[in-house]
């Protein structure tokens, strides 16, 4: 997935998900910004309504001069709230101070308008400031063109990781990022949560979520993975019967080549007629052969444990994702999934934090 195809995923989530304009908008995107400023600019020059004609009655023509100057600021009113509003939607940051220019210039023109009844103000100078606030070029800015180049990066390159990750996962050949479950994308997730959670203005709801979602995920891949693995599963016990498996986890067939070496080394002894050899190795034989039955079962018993809580954190992760849990409900239940902290860490629980922030 290159970066423009995450950027087109990230900006079809933002025309569906209002969660990530402010993000974009602090990188210098907000296509209804540009929009709402010409809507503006249109309407201030807009045809004002025209004065009334003098009837000669002094009373008449002055009731009938008051709702015109009433009318006449209305006209023009609007278009300044719009104007006033417009500098409070998110947008770059370094855009505030033009940002204090345009109220002050809505303040005086709105003054003029009280001052000098039925007479058009001159609208240059905020026609000028909302210009220089959309294409952030007023002079008194100080923002260079590679600080919102590296915004947009950082979006695409963090805020858009966990959709880099879901496009990864339906390409069974991509090698994109690591697969999911294993080591190194354990590593890849951590770092790139890291950069998440330092860097505030990424910070979001939807974002947040595709992050927990994504380390619920990968929990989930490698709890499977590890439920059908034997030498994992033995590995759990704190106390098994010493074998050849139990020493070398790693070699293959360890108890078959345990189990045939006892049987050679006493069939040796009894030709041998080497009687307190072969007695304890028969013994020692059919004492592994036991220990070796028990495990068996223990291992099962273990493994439909750990499938067990793999099926739980199934339908808690289907819930999240759904909408229908809160990140502290999400919290608690984990905590109380895994109680020693061991599976999610604390990185973890402070993006659940944050995402309860953000939905607050």
């Amino acid at each position: 997935m290159t970066d423009w195809t995450i950027w087109q995923a990230l900006d079809d989530w933002r025309s569906r998900r209002r969660e990530l304009e402010p993000v974009f908008a602090q990188a210098g995107i907000a296509p209804e910004l540009e929009s709402q400023v010409n809507r503006i600019l249109v309407d201030l020059k807009r045809q004002p309504p025209t004065p009334p004609l003098v009837s000669g009655d002094k009373q008449r023509d002055d009731d009938e001069r008051a709702r015109f100057h009433a009318a006449f600021v209305r006209h023009y009113d609007e278009s300044l709230f719009k104007a006033e509003a417009l500098v409070r939607l998110p947008w770059v940051p370094e855009a505030t101070p033009i940002g204090d220019a345009v109220r002050a210039e809505v303040g005086r023109l709105r003054a003029a308008l009280l001052a000098s009844p039925g007479e058009t103000p001159d609208f240059g100078d905020l026609e000028a400031l909302l210009g220089h606030y959309l294409r952030l070029d007023h002079p008194q800015l100080t923002i260079a063109p590679a600080v919102l180049a590296e915004r947009r990066r950082q979006i695409a390159e963090i805020a858009g990781w966990p959709l880099l990750v879901q496009r990864a996962a339906a390409q069974p050949f991509s090698d994109a990022v690591p697969p999911i479950g294993s080591e190194a994308f354990r590593d890849a997730f951590r770092a790139q949560l890291d950069q998440y959670l330092t860097t505030p203005w990424l910070h979001c709801k939807i974002v947040s979520q595709w992050y927990a979602t994504l380390a619920l995920d990968a929990v989930l891949v490698r709890k499977k993975r590890e439920a059908g693995d034997d030498t994992f599963v033995a590995g759990t016990f704190k106390h098994r019967w010493p074998s050849l498996s139990v020493w070398f986890p790693q070699l293959e067939m360890a108890d078959q080549l345990w189990y045939l070496a006892l049987i050679l080394a006493a069939i040796v002894a009894l030709f041998g007629e080497h009687w307190l050899v072969a007695l304890p190795l028969i013994l020692w034989l059919n004492l592994s052969v036991g220990a070796h039955r028990r495990q068996r079962r223990r291992i099962e018993q273990r493994r439909e444990e750990l499938v067990a809580q793999a099926q739980t954190l199934k339908k808690v992760r289907d819930r999240f994702a759904a909408g229908m849990s809160t990140p502290d409900k999400l919290a608690h239940q984990l905590r109380q999934l895994d109680p020693g902290g061991e599976t999610f860490g604390e990185p973890f629980y402070a993006l659940l934090r944050l995402q309860s922030r953000n939905a607050g």
